[in-house]
């Protein structure tokens, strides 16, 4: 882990560094032993941190259910949900990490060995701030532009609900769809993953202008929920391209639909991570996991298996983004999510009425639930295997905005 070259605490003139009674922990309010994680803190709630941050478990559940819970007389607190918000708002990060950072007793001799040892580190091994800078301000403003189209808010086809002009424009936005003869794409860097992005956030947002009650919610509601949306869009709906590809043997099993334009190979793909890391390319495995794991290749797997159609597609990409975006906001946000969920659902039980004329469809329910068990699952390995590089400061890259990945996280 890599020390902070402004924060190494010098040692006083007395040789010792004992406990100054006033400096109190911002968590807990007693006494402080030095700074953990950037701030002045209690080796209690710094310990409690660490355990939060590695084992990534920080969505826990208010216990009053008002998130205003604080500690009591002794610093003890009863609510984790609310301990752990008071760390992050305080600015406790993992990079942190600091050496000195307990306020111990020790010989003037030791101190010195101690300071002048951490220099050589600071100087020979700390890395650069940033790799690369990253300027998604075009990404940002493209997806502003499609939010302000409203031309597709009075659309009137065939398509008499919701879900149906959903699975509408998910067929419009996969018209570019390369069919035969795809191009394989050798290599990802930096040129390709914008590319990439770019390419998937102008047709998740396209797709989302077919939902009338989207339309109808504000700038700001819709940037919100698209920013979290086109993550998920691209996981599932490239999956299902890709499984679509298989059975119609235009693609091979070991081939991943990328783009619309372009399919690669998952067992002979180069990454170069140089824009992303001061760690060889090579090595970003362990912090982001084999190209099958970055890529949700087992989702693929699950999709073949259960065929959905574009309907139950949108709905279960629709209830997979309300879901984690209205229990990790809350408030309003939650309100919105629940009411375009209730929409949706409502649409899928007369999809299932029409489709087989009964309303008995409990089990096409339970293996469409697969994909987003399998989803789930898959996110909890990435999560896994990311905090490894978030702990060992992996990713410098430097970006102009992270709106774009804020909901990356609760995946």
């Amino acid at each position: 882990m890599r020390p902070s070259t402004s924060t190494a605490s010098s040692v006083s003139s007395s040789g010792t560094n004992t406990p100054d009674p006033s400096t109190k922990c911002q968590i807990c309010y007693q006494q402080a032993h030095g700074k953990h994680f950037g701030v002045d803190s209690c080796r209690a709630c710094a310990a409690f941190f660490r355990r939060v941050f590695v084992t990534h478990k920080q969505h826990f559940k208010c216990r009053d259910g008002l998130k205003k819970c604080t500690p009591d007389s002794s610093g003890r607190w009863t609510c984790k949900r609310c301990r752990t918000e008071k760390c992050f708002a305080l600015g406790m990060k993992p990079d942190n990490i600091q050496y000195n950072r307990d306020h111990f007793f020790c010989s003037e001799e030791f101190s010195n060995q101690v300071s002048r040892k951490t220099n050589r580190i600071v100087k020979s091994l700390s890395p650069p701030e940033h790799t690369s800078f990253i300027d998604v301000s075009p990404l940002i403003q493209s997806l502003e532009m499609i939010l302000s189209d409203h031309s597709r808010k009075n659309f009137h086809g065939k398509a008499r609900n919701h879900l149906q002009k959903l699975a509408y424009g998910l067929k419009e936005v996969r018209k570019s769809q390369i069919w035969d003869n795809i191009p394989v794409t050798e290599c990802i860097g930096k040129e390709e993953s914008l590319r990439f992005w770019k390419s998937e956030i102008e047709r998740a947002c396209t797709w989302l202008t077919y939902f009338d009650e989207f339309q109808c919610l504000s700038t700001e509601e819709k940037l919100i929920i698209t920013k979290c949306m086109w993550i998920i869009f691209t996981r599932l709906e490239r999956s299902a391209m890709t499984a679509d590809l298989r059975r119609a043997n235009k693609c091979k099993k070991n081939e991943y639909a990328f783009t619309t334009y372009s399919v690669i190979n998952t067992d002979t793909l180069k990454w170069n991570f140089e824009w992303l890391s001061h760690f060889p390319s090579d090595n970003m495995r362990t912090f982001l996991g084999t190209t099958s794991q970055i890529l949700c290749v087992a989702l693929t797997e699950c999709m073949i298996e259960v065929e959905p159609t574009d309907e139950e597609l949108c709905y279960i990409l629709c209830d997979l983004c309300f879901y984690y975006l209205g229990s990790k906001l809350g408030g309003s946000m939650l309100k919105i999510t629940e009411r375009l969920q209730q929409l949706l659902s409502d649409d899928l039980h007369q999809y299932y009425v029409e489709q087989d004329k009964t309303t008995r469809y409990s089990h096409r329910l339970s293996k469409l639930l697969k994909i987003s068990r399998q989803y789930k699952q898959i996110m909890e390995e990435k999560r896994r295997v990311r905090v490894l590089g978030e702990v060992f400061g992996a990713f410098r890259a430097k970006w102009s905005s992270e709106e774009l990945f804020v909901y990356e996280r609760f995946e």
